[in-house]
């Protein structure tokens, strides 16, 4: 599953089937977990003036969605990719819906609901578990918790645990993930007939991703507890 894949089970509220964050938020933070995957997988890479080019071809074959991010990607500077299509989140949606995992509301076709339950159980499980124990996490949680932490969701997400201790332990993954040799990305033979890089250049790929993480979400300003916010500023006006 892609990692926007999971956010969206992680920002759809269970019972209501309502975001856990305003709707442009969601949108947002889809597309940075989109943009921030194909850069960790090597699909899309930065350039010297700090601009996206095409990664290793063909990564994207077969998926419309990261093909299209893809496609739009290259050429521009990160912060200039922050305001997705509206197509975009939904057409993953679709895919969650037509892989059995969510469902439309009976009363409300414009909320989504768990058909099944148990994949974003295993995500929420997986993710709290890499936040609350020492051992390394594999790879793709390591991204997960990048993003998760790079957008402030931890509250979000989590509200019944020690906030500043899982924001601790998600920042010590994050700059794991640029030093620890575990993190760099596998060399598959869909790399046959790239240049040869070395181990620190595999890892560069992953630095690049968490450094364009980092810029978008500080261009988007993702609040991750819009209503809690709301809610307080109310009781403090008189």
């Amino acid at each position: 599953m892609l990692l926007a894949e999971e956010l969206i089970l992680l920002l759809l509220d269970d019972d209501t089937g309502r975001w856990l964050v305003r709707r442009k938020a969601a949108r947002q933070a889809v597309r940075i977990a989109l943009v921030f995957e194909l850069l960790a997988d090597r699909a899309l890479g930065l350039d010297d003036d700090g601009r996206l080019v095409t990664g290793i071809p063909g990564l994207v074959a077969g998926d419309p969605v990261r093909s299209r991010v893809v496609d739009e990607a290259v050429g521009h500077r990160p912060s200039e990719l922050t305001r997705p299509p509206r197509g975009e989140t939904t057409a993953l949606v679709r895919r969650l819906r037509g892989k059995g995992v969510l469902r439309r509301g009976v009363l409300r076709p414009g909320r989504h609901l768990p058909r099944d339950a148990h994949p974003e159980a295993g995500v929420r499980a997986r993710l709290l578990e890499t936040l609350t124990t020492r051992l390394r996490p594999d790879r793709h949680s390591a991204l997960l918790v990048a993003i998760v932490y790079e957008l402030d969701l931890l509250g979000t997400l989590f509200p019944h645990h020690d906030s500043f201790e899982l924001a601790q332990r998600a920042a010590t993954i994050v700059s794991d993930l640029r030093t620890d040799q575990h993190y760099a990305p596998t060399s598959l033979e869909r790399d046959a007939g790239v240049d040869e890089v070395s181990s620190s250049r595999d890892l560069s790929w992953i630095g690049d991703a968490i450094d364009v993480l980092d810029v978008m979400a500080g261009v988007v300003q993702l609040v991750s507890l819009p209503f809690r916010a709301i809610r307080f500023i109310g009781d403090l006006l008189p």
